[in-house]
C-alpha cells in the first residue's frame, strides 16, 4: 500500500519577487525620477499592508538592460546614505529625509566633490549664488555653518560624513556607506532651478 510522504514545509526565509513594470515615454527627463518616486511610495503602501512584504527601491532600467539579461535588473536595498540629486530626495536606510531647499543644495555640492576641502566663500557662490559680503561681518561663515549644523543633525548616524577642516571648510568624506546620484551621466553638479516647496 502506497503512503504518502510529508508535504514540504514551505521555507519561511525565502521569497518570490513581484515586478512592477512602467514605459516612461523617452525625452521627458523628468519623467524617470518622478515615476521612481511615485513607485517608492506605492509600494510602502504595500509593505505596510502586507505582512511580510520589504519593499526594495524602484530602478530605472533601459531596454538594453532587459534584453541583454531578459529581465528588468533587480535593486538590491541600499542601508546607508542615498543622496539622489536626479530624483532631488535623500535617504537614510530606505527612509526618505526631508531637508530644506538650501540644505539639499548643499548636500549635493560637498557630495559632487567628495574628499575635497571646499571654502564657505566657494559655498556661499555655488549654492547661495552670490558672491560672498564683506568678510567682516562674518554672515558667510555662520550662515554655512548654520545649515551644516542643520544637515548633520538630520543626517543622525551618517553626520560624520560631513567633515570639518579647520580654517579651509568642508569636505564629504561619506565612504562607501553612502551614495551620490548626479542630475545627468557625467554631470558632477547641476543646480537646479527649483526645489522644494521648504525653502532657507
Amino acid at each position: 500500500m502506497y503512503q504518502a510522504g510529508p508535504s514540504p514545509v514551505p521555507d519561511a526565509t525565502a521569497s518570490v519577487q513581484v515586478l512592477l513594470i512602467f514605459d516612461v515615454p523617452a525625452g521627458f527627463p523628468e519623467l524617470p525620477s518622478r515615476t521612481v518616486r511615485l513607485a517608492d511610495e506605492f509600494a510602502g503602501v504595500i509593505a505596510n499592508s502586507v505582512p511580510g512584504v520589504r519593499a526594495r527601491p524602484a530602478i530605472v532600467a533601459t531596454a538594453d538592460d532587459v534584453s541583454a539579461t531578459g529581465r528588468a535588473p533587480i535593486a538590491e536595498p541600499f542601508d546607508g546614505l542615498l543622496i539622489d540629486r536626479a530624483g532631488r530626495e535623500v535617504r537614510i536606510g530606505g527612509v526618505p529625509v526631508r531637508l530644506s531647499y538650501r540644505e539639499f543644495e548643499l548636500l549635493c555640492f560637498l557630495a559632487a566633490h567628495p574628499r575635497q576641502p571646499v571654502s564657505r566663500a566657494r559655498l556661499m557662490r555655488e549654492v547661495w549664488g552670490h558672491a560672498m559680503v564683506p568678510p567682516d561681518t562674518g554672515m558667510p561663515g555662520r550662515t554655512v555653518d548654520t545649515h551644516v549644523r542643520r544637515l548633520r543633525v538630520k543626517l543622525g548616524g551618517h553626520a560624520g560624513a560631513i567633515t570639518t577642516v579647520r580654517g579651509r571648510g568642508y569636505r564629504f568624506d561619506a565612504g562607501a556607506n553612502a551614495r551620490y546620484v548626479p542630475a545627468t551621466t557625467g554631470d558632477s553638479y547641476s543646480a537646479a532651478v527649483s526645489g522644494p516647496a521648504e525653502r532657507q
